[in-house]
């Protein structure tokens, strides 16, 4: 709105949040993590290449200042068989995680299953699908062979703005499930070991998980699990 208050004024930004880091009459996934709000889309939800660019900047810029060890991006658009590095998004996700920020981002919702959205489709990217509750992959969501995992993204309640509570769907809800385990997995090595896990040790210990899910082409996706990634960073 070309003003400096991040405020939502659309209410997608608001239910991702809330997956991550609610505390309050519903819990996030890391209800005790710090939000440090870029808000880079309009009151349509459309988002402009160089709003996302400057969102990266301000989030490198001030990684110590803030803590930030994730970002987490619900936003994409068009389809890709394979990497997509020479998207125009892909400098800045390289410059992030060349920061040691892990960034996550949804695979988008097309219901493709050969195919992801970018700009998930960029190599250093961690692209996230969506899962039913009765882990299953959701119909909805695109998924292909460079996705890193999958998380649960149907009928999920969540902060809404003006005070409220909504319940959506989407690889945009599967992907603050990412996000939040992201922070728990950084919070828990700095209390431990008082170190930071780098970006592919986050990947290696977001794919520790029992539970696998094989899609109907015969590709096998992990669907992440808190307790096991936890149990993954104790391991010799």
């Amino acid at each position: 709105n070309n003003d400096n208050d991040p405020y939502d004024d659309h209410g997608h930004g608001t239910h991702v949040a809330g997956i991550i880091a609610a505390n309050g009459n519903i819990k996030g996934v890391a209800p005790e993590a710090n939000l440090t709000i870029i808000k880079v889309c309009d009151n349509t939800g459309s988002c402009s290449d160089s709003a996302i660019i400057a969102g990266f900047d301000f989030c490198i810029n001030n990684k110590n200042n803030f803590n930030i060890n994730v970002i987490s991006m619900s936003l994409g658009g068009g389809l890709y068989s394979n990497y997509c590095n020479d998207d125009p998004l892909a400098p800045s996700i390289n410059s992030a995680v060349g920061n040691n920020i892990t960034v996550a981002i949804a695979t988008g919702n097309f219901g493709s299953d050969s195919q992801i959205s970018a700009p998930a489709c960029v190599q250093n990217a961690t692209s996230v699908a969506s899962s039913n509750k009765q882990d299953s992959i959701s119909s909805f969501s695109n998924r292909n062979i460079i996705t890193d995992v999958i998380a649960p993204g149907e009928n999920i309640t969540s902060t809404w703005i003006n005070g409220n509570y909504a319940a959506l769907s989407g690889t945009s809800m599967a992907t603050p499930h990412v996000s939040g385990l992201v922070a728990l997995l950084q919070e828990y090595r700095q209390l431990t070991n008082n170190k930071v896990l780098t970006v592919s040790e986050v990947k290696s210990a977001l794919k520790s998980s029992n539970k696998n899910i094989t899609d109907s082409n015969g590709l096998n996706y992990t669907r992440i699990n808190a307790y096991y990634s936890l149990l993954s960073l104790d391991l010799p």
